[in-house]
């Protein structure tokens, strides 16, 4: 078959094909003459194995493994090798989960500090002058008024200057009076 019926058999783009085939992932069975790739069962069984390694959350390079490994014949080889790459995953995912929730707990805790942010003063776009921006989202993030800040050049970079202080908080140089911009 040609890369289109193999294509269109696996249900996968023939641009994806040809990239795992540049990577190492498959090899056509043979060439014609014009030097259009043919393949047969054996390479779409293979496109299938690296398609159903992807559902699994394996990287390309994790799938090359696999397939290195599955080259050798011996199954439980395999076995094996899936078997320690799917508790990395499950690992990954733990971790990830952990990190979601904790992300969630932050979202609620910043939806209910911005429901309550004008009863408890922090929006202040009433007051803002000319030329300032509104601060309510780092105050909700903050749970602080906005603080007053100003932009200094410093070394010819603008920073942030918070309140009075100055000197070069990029620390690259020494300390250096900066000007407002």
């Amino acid at each position: 078959m040609k890369i289109g019926e193999i294509a269109r058999l696996a249900g996968v783009p023939a641009k994806t094909l040809r990239y795992y085939e540049d990577i190492g992932l498959i090899s056509p069975a043979a060439r014609t003459s014009s030097r259009y790739r043919l393949y047969g069962w054996r390479e779409l069984e293979q496109i299938e194995f690296i398609r159903r390694a992807k559902l699994m959350g394996l990287t390309l390079e994790q799938i090359r493994g696999l397939v290195e490994v599955a080259e050798e014949g011996i199954s439980s080889e395999v076995l094996r090798h899936l078997d320690g790459l799917l508790e990395c995953k499950l690992e990954e995912t733990e971790q990830r989960l952990d990190e979601l929730r904790a992300f969630r707990e932050s979202l609620l805790e910043y939806r209910n500090r911005a429901a309550t942010a004008e009863e408890k003063g922090i929006c202040r776009c009433a007051e803002r002058g000319e030329g300032e921006f509104c601060g309510c989202v780092t105050a909700v993030v903050e749970d602080a008024a906005p603080r007053d800040i100003r932009v200094v050049r410093e070394n010819g970079r603008s920073v942030q200057s918070v309140g009075e202080r100055e000197g070069c908080r990029c620390g690259c140089c020494e300390p250096v009076p900066g000007e407002v911009v």
